[in-house]
């Protein structure tokens, strides 16, 4: 392998597969970046943990096709240090060591032999979808917060991925919360097909697909989900296993309704959290006809209080809630305005955007005295 390549869209490309790259295993070659260099394409990397894996071309000129594994940590912090600069990079095969030469700085890098490396696997038999990529990473930041960490409970580690005629939702929930954001969509499906997409997999997402308005190519099928954007091909492991019926437990009918601003809401629960943090992290929010108190008290620290205005519809209500999920969805959402359904003291509490449709988020409540 000869090749001449920029450092900045080397090192671009190793940022991006590197999240795919094996932080712990028993095989040394799974924590490596498999390099193959093709004439007239570039130069292709791919990081492999056998749960997720990730692809993607970075631009080269090949002087002579190859291929090679090297260490990928070792690799992004030699490329991160080099110049702006171009770079020569060498494979000697026989001694399994690669030449990286930018300017004045010269490194040689030991690897592995790339046939021993696992290739991404094939999505077959697939449904296939299109979707907007900026969309979607606006989904998973509604509900990514809400998966558990339980690995007892592997179906709740992740978020469901729903699609029906004309829709297409994500949920998560830890049994304490739930999160359910939906989008239209087109597409011909004439049933309802459902998978669950792994915690770290809607992480990754999150970070890798960028701010453009992308079109994104979804491949589903029983074992796998491939997602193609923005010249990055990422495949990860579906959980197996039955998803809680969360359509059960989203409440219809609600005796009060609050319209609050979402940033003024969000302050005044930080500011009661620095006492209610200090105990069990439980705040009650008291809605009265036009304003609303939050507060939290600690019998060794002290107690808070903060009033916020608002506009009632129904109902004067009394709840107790986990402050940290409150702040989580208040923190995630970007509408200007909240609204917040209340049954009762031991119902969940429902928030959802105003004026919008498309996401609902409960909270279980604390039980007064627990």
């Amino acid at each position: 392998m000869n090749l001449t390549i920029n450092q900045k869209d080397f090192y671009h490309g190793v940022q991006i597969v590197q999240r795919a790259v094996a932080s712990r295993s028993t095989l040394p070659i799974l924590k490596g970046i498999y390099l193959e260099a093709v004439k007239d394409k570039g130069l292709k990397l791919i990081a492999n943990n056998l749960e997720m894996g990730i692809e993607y071309w970075v631009k080269a000129n090949i002087i002579e096709e190859g291929i090679f594994v090297l260490p990928a940590n070792e690799l992004s912090n030699i490329l991160r240090e080099l110049p702006a600069a171009e770079i020569s990079f060498q494979v000697d095969k026989s001694n399994y060591q690669a030449k990286i030469n930018c300017l004045n700085s010269r490194f040689t890098l030991k690897g592995y032999q790339a046939d021993e490396f696992p290739q991404l696997p094939e999505v077959e038999g697939a449904l296939s979808f299109n979707f907007n990529a900026l969309t979607f990473r606006e989904m998973i930041e509604e509900v990514k917060f809400s998966t558990s960490t339980d690995q007892t409970q592997p179906t709740l580690t992740g978020g469901l991925l729903v699609l029906s005629p004309g829709e297409i939702s994500l949920v998560a929930t830890n049994t304490y919360r739930l999160a359910y954001s939906k989008r239209e969509i087109n597409n011909d499906l004439d049933k309802e097909v459902k998978v669950i997409l792994p915690g770290t997999t809607l992480n990754e997402l999150n970070h890798l697909i960028g701010d453009e308005e992308d079109e994104m190519n979804i491949l589903l099928n029983e074992s796998y989900v491939r997602f193609t954007f923005n010249e990055i091909v990422f495949i990860s492991r579906l959980i197996e296993g039955q998803f809680p019926n969360y359509k059960q437990v989203i409440p219809v009918d609600f005796k009060s309704s609050v319209k609050i601003d979402r940033v003024e809401f969000l302050n005044a629960v930080k500011r009661v959290s620095l006492i209610a943090r200090l105990d069990s992290n439980v705040i009650t929010l008291n809605v009265n006809k036009d304003q609303m108190s939050i507060s939290s008290t600690s019998t060794e620290y002290g107690d808070a209080l903060e009033l916020v205005e608002i506009e009632l519809e129904g109902e004067e209500q009394t709840i107790n809630i986990d402050a940290n999920y409150l702040m989580d969805v208040l923190r995630t959402l970007k509408s200007e305005l909240v609204n917040i359904l209340l049954i009762g003291p031991l119902n969940p509490l429902t928030i959802r955007k105003y004026p919008e449709d498309n996401y609902i988020y409960l909270i279980m409540p604390v039980r007064p005295g627990a």
